[in-house]
């Protein structure tokens, strides 16, 4: 492994680092592609398994900081996603008309009704 591709790849890593911790995923998303070329040039060349440099627990901080704010990432899009579809999932009663005592009041006409009015 070359101290280039090391310090290539940290540096992509930190870039990627700062933009998810802002939850600034359009520009996480961006340097994905400078990424995964810092990760080819590290395959192509890896360092000896018995040779531990400061540049490679570096890269093994920044990298464990990554998987951690991916993680992050990913739920909360997932978040989102899910708030999304449940706005815009069709009602799951019908319009039907129900004898006074069986009638129950829906949660999601609730907060559609509360969001209109906004």
């Amino acid at each position: 492994m070359t101290k280039d591709a090391a310090d290539r790849l940290a540096e992509v890593l930190a870039q990627e680092n700062a933009a998810l911790k802002r939850l600034d995923f359009p520009a996480a998303v961006a340097l994905v592609p400078a990424k995964e070329a810092a990760l080819a040039a590290m395959a192509r060349n890896p360092p000896p398994a018995a040779k531990r440099s400061p540049a490679i627990q570096t890269l093994a901080g920044l990298a464990e900081e990554n998987r951690v704010l991916l993680e992050r990432a990913i739920e909360v899009q997932t978040r989102i996603v899910r708030m999304v579809a449940r706005a815009i999932a069709p009602a799951r009663e019908g319009a039907r008309y129900k004898p006074l005592h069986e009638r129950t009041i829906s949660q999601r006409t609730m907060a559609l009704a509360v969001s209109k009015s906004v």
